[in-house]
């Protein structure tokens, strides 16, 4: 998820390929094309298991209202020279994707600018078909203003943030508090700020952090 992990520590305990010695060599291995611009959503890099098998999936929303997912770079299915890939999948939100998404236990979360957070099948086999593969949620959550803050997931609870003012808490495996069909989620919890949160919450603990545009810095736990 966004820094890697619900702490945003950004550090992949499984090591990197490139290091201060060999960075300076790096070329361009490919390119996703989306159908609109990619302002603040950034990656989400996680192994899936599609088909039996772990697949390197890259996740990433646009302004065009779309959540993309994106096979390993320079795969089978990339063409030229270098590689254009298209996207394994798709998913249609009701506005701008500029929340970052986060991908925990096969799911793939990310905020949108209809004022909802969605959550969807990592793999692309449930609620997704076509081709060119599109994906329906398999839950959403609404809240009361457009969600650009990047969900983080922790303990089974994912937290984001919203323009309304508020943080928001709902059950990742989209069970308590879900009904309905297509299923929505109502929150476990919230929390009030003094101001839009826009930022990326980190739960730390009995703690999430979050902060405000009303320049504060605010932490919430159990009493």
């Amino acid at each position: 998820m966004f820094g890697f992990d619900a702490a945003h520590t950004r550090f992949d305990p499984r090591g990197v390929g490139m290091s201060t010695s060999n960075v300076g060599s790096m070329v361009l291995k490919g390119t996703g094309p989306t159908g609109g611009s990619i302002q603040s959503s950034s990656p989400a890099v996680a192994t899936v298991n599609v088909n039996r098998k772990g697949t390197i999936m890259v996740f990433i929303g646009s302004v065009d209202g779309k959540l993309y997912a994106f096979d390993e770079f320079a795969s089978g299915h990339c063409m030229g020279t270098p590689p254009s890939c298209p996207p394994a999948w798709s998913a249609t939100t009701g506005g701008f994707v500029e929340s970052s998404p986060a991908v925990v236990n096969g799911v793939v979360y990310v905020g949108s600018n209809d004022d909802k957070l969605y959550a969807f099948d990592a793999a692309g086999v449930t609620g997704c078909s076509g081709t060119p593969k599109t994906c329906s949620p398999l839950w959403t959550a609404t809240t009361g203003a457009p969600v650009l803050s990047s969900p983080a997931v922790a303990n089974g609870v994912v937290y984001v943030g919203s323009n309304d003012d508020k943080l928001y808490a709902f059950d990742a495996a989209g069970v308590t508090g879900c009904s309905g069909t297509p299923k929505a989620c109502a929150p476990l919890a919230t929390a009030t700020t003094g101001d839009i949160v826009e930022s990326s919450p980190a739960p730390a603990g009995a703690v999430v952090y979050v902060g405000s545009n009303d320049n504060n810095l605010y932490a919430f736990g159990l009493p």
